[in-house]
């Protein structure tokens, strides 16, 4: 079972995650937003109408991303309470939180006999610490710098591997290119609009070049990043809602590839996706990025939009089209889920023998 206030990249995952595990188990997805027809159960479960906070500066939201009180943090508590009554009716052995943190708190104190995974998506800091804090049975960090840092604060109950985010490959190699009316060469950003993942620093690195920009997300900073395009004299396409679906013909449509968050962010699969379109990257110069990018990259300081300008000209300079078929291995979709797999009937296991004991 799965339980997360899906937003697109964790939408991505547990979809894909989800439909390999139904083969073999019952698997009940509980989220806020649709999902079309699946092999698995889906219930959709009504959201919280939480107002996005009034405009604060990007130093107050981590202020209140520390607390827990950040906009994010209060939707998946309500979001996990309105869900109470569907766990308790489908009994699941094994719950996986996708949100984590306070969510893992609240399913742990309603449900003390059932197992409990969770996955390092915030990344190396204040919310996955506060997800380790609330012991869930296994911990599964995304990369293996994040393992590191969870050893040390993983509680002894808690197990804590490494398994790296999947990535169905095929559709970015064969979906048709979306038609986009844009100036070439196109780059491309998509994420979550937060404060960490600096989106404003890529919209004015491309303020420097002849180029145009397609960024495809939603989130806290539209106001923010509404001005910051308003001032753009480069032609630009904003998608804010798009179906994961129609991804594909986005990334095959567009030149670069530039996303450059801060080391706060723990993965980034978008990077998965730009690889499998075979795009050259533009990225934070960060160990993790390293680690799933490989020697392809183009590195850059994540908060100097120069630096990042000049990230992205060396890419337009550089090959069209890269491979990085060796560098997606460790994220084959099947390899992956065989892995998740396993940890998951070990704790099943471990539920059998102790309601035997």
């Amino acid at each position: 079972m799965t339980l997360g206030l899906v937003d697109r990249g964790s939408e991505i995952s547990t979809d894909l995650i989800a439909t390999k595990l139904s083969d073999k188990h019952d698997i009940l997805v509980l989220s806020a937003g649709k999902l079309s027809q699946k092999k698995y159960q889906h219930q959709q479960v009504s959201g919280p109408d939480i107002p996005p906070p009034p405009a604060p500066d990007n130093f107050f939201q981590k202020i209140l991303f520390r607390l827990g009180l950040n906009q994010a943090s209060r939707e998946g508590v309500m979001f996990t309470n309105n869900s109470l009554s569907a766990i308790k009716k489908f009994n699941p052995e094994v719950i996986i939180a996708v949100n984590g943190s306070s969510q893992l708190k609240l399913i742990r104190r309603e449900f003390p006999k059932v197992k409990t995974v969770v996955f390092g998506r915030a990344g190396i800091g204040h919310d996955d610490l506060a997800s380790l804090h609330a012991r869930p049975d296994l911990f599964i960090a995304l990369t293996p710098q994040a393992l590191t840092w969870a050893v040390k604060h993983a509680h002894s109950n808690t197990k804590t591997i490494h398994i790296p985010n999947p990535i169905n490959i095929k559709p970015f190699q064969s979906a048709k290119p979306a038609e986009i009316d844009l100036v070439r060469p196109i780059i491309f950003t998509v994420g979550a609009l937060t404060s960490y993942k600096n989106i404003p620093s890529v919209i004015k690195a491309v303020s420097y070049l002849k180029s145009s920009l397609l960024l495809i997300g939603s989130g806290e900073l539209e106001d923010e990043i509404t001005q910051d395009l308003s001032q753009l004299d480069n032609e630009f396409s904003w998608i804010k809602h798009l179906e994961p679906s129609k991804l594909p013909a986005y990334y095959r449509a567009s030149h670069i590839f530039c996303f450059t968050p801060d080391p706060q962010e723990a993965f980034g699969r978008v990077y998965l996706e730009a690889m499998a379109a075979g795009l050259p990257i533009v990225a934070s110069d960060d160990p993790i990025r390293r680690k799933i990018i490989g020697n392809s990259g183009y590195f850059v300081d994540p908060h100097d939009s120069v630096d990042i300008a000049r990230g992205i000209e060396r890419a337009v300079k550089g090959k069209r089209k890269i491979d990085y078929t060796e560098d997606l291995k460790p994220y084959n979709l099947a390899t992956v889920v065989n892995s998740i797999e396993k940890e998951l009937e070990e704790l099943e296991e471990n539920v059998s023998t102790s309601n035997i004991g």
